[in-house]
């Protein structure tokens, strides 16, 4: 076995882990985490979906998503309201207040993103994310 074989995941989680500090580290000022953007912009970009959709889609555990909902509801951001077609599914819906909050939680990860791809090549980038996904695949048939 290579030795890049070794530390390719370790390097991946270590990178995943630095990005989530440097993102918290700078998101205090407009009092955002990691998990609470990620939830904000997703809300934005589907209204309506199910608490339950939305932590399936940022795979995360219920108890943390339900905190991360807390915080950004006590924050005016975001409203759960009951389904129409069930009463106990709440569906999530973005505050008026949280519309320009949203458009802020995109611009600052752009810049964010912008910073930590500069002197990276277009195409270096492209390779990285198919191998990337071709390890994304070989684990989805690990589990069929």
């Amino acid at each position: 076995m290579h030795d890049v074989h070794k530390t390719f995941l370790p390097e991946v989680f270590g990178l995943v882990r630095t990005i989530r500090k440097r993102f918290d580290a700078r998101a205090i000022s407009i009092d955002m985490t990691y998990a609470r953007a990620q939830a904000l912009v997703n809300i934005a970009n589907c209204e309506g979906l199910t608490q339950v959709d939305l932590a399936e889609r940022l795979d995360i555990r219920t108890p943390s998503m339900n905190r991360t909902l807390d915080h950004l509801e006590a924050a005016g951001l975001i409203e759960r309201r009951a389904s129409a077609e069930d009463k106990r599914v709440r569906r999530l819906y973005l505050t008026p207040e949280a519309r320009a909050r949203a458009e802020a939680v995109v611009d600052f990860t752009d810049e964010l993103r912008a910073e930590v791809y500069r002197g990276i090549d277009p195409d270096e980038l492209e390779r990285a994310l198919a191998t990337i996904r071709r390890i994304q695949a070989n684990l989805a048939a690990m589990g069929q």
